[in-house]
């Protein structure tokens, strides 16, 4: 606080014992000394009191600025939790779009295999049909079926019948 050198204590001392004198002098320098260690403490407290303050300070200023942090963290993750639920939505929603068209072509392709199968069908029905129907025309025409004149006229292909065929094994000798 003051700068006192030693030049200036001895002249104090000179003076203090001038005026004091010699026999009260060692008392007064004890009550001196005690007023000044008080001093220094009550300096001292003061010192510890204004830096605990400006800790304080310090201390709040960087609990503010973490609330700030920590209420932008919280806006972040609130923004980054509705997008989230946003994309999630919208995924959601192309999939069952996409869902939803895959099972309509699944349904078309069903349904034109289905249309494939019933027109083999009515195909096949309509062979069978015709084959006994040209087996009898064949016998019907008066040609003789066994030289085969009836069919070699008509234009009308046979198919051997397997019944037919099984018939002529049994009758040519071989056991069935």
């Amino acid at each position: 606080m003051f700068d006192v050198g030693f030049q200036e204590i001895v002249l104090i001392g000179i003076i203090a014992l001038l005026v004091i004198g010699p026999e009260r002098l060692p008392s007064v320098a004890r009550s001196v000394g005690l007023w000044i260690g008080k001093i220094q403490r009550f300096v001292a407290g003061v010192k510890t009191d204004i830096r605990n303050e400006l800790k304080t300070d310090e201390l709040r200023g960087l609990l503010d600025n973490q609330e700030d942090q920590i209420r932008e963290l919280k806006e972040t993750l609130t923004e980054t939790r509705n997008e989230f639920a946003r994309t999630a939505s919208m995924a959601s929603s192309s999939l069952s779009d996409g869902m939803s068209s895959a099972v309509e072509q699944v349904r078309g392709a069903a349904d034109a295999v289905k249309e494939s199968a019933s027109t083999l069908d009515d195909a096949s029905t309509d062979k069978q049909k015709t084959k006994p129907l040209e087996s009898s025309a064949a016998g019907s025409e008066g040609g003789d079926i066994e030289s085969g004149t009836a069919a070699a006229d008509s234009d009308v292909k046979t198919i051997p019948n397997p019944d037919t065929s099984s018939a002529s094994d049994t009758d040519s000798g071989k056991p069935a």
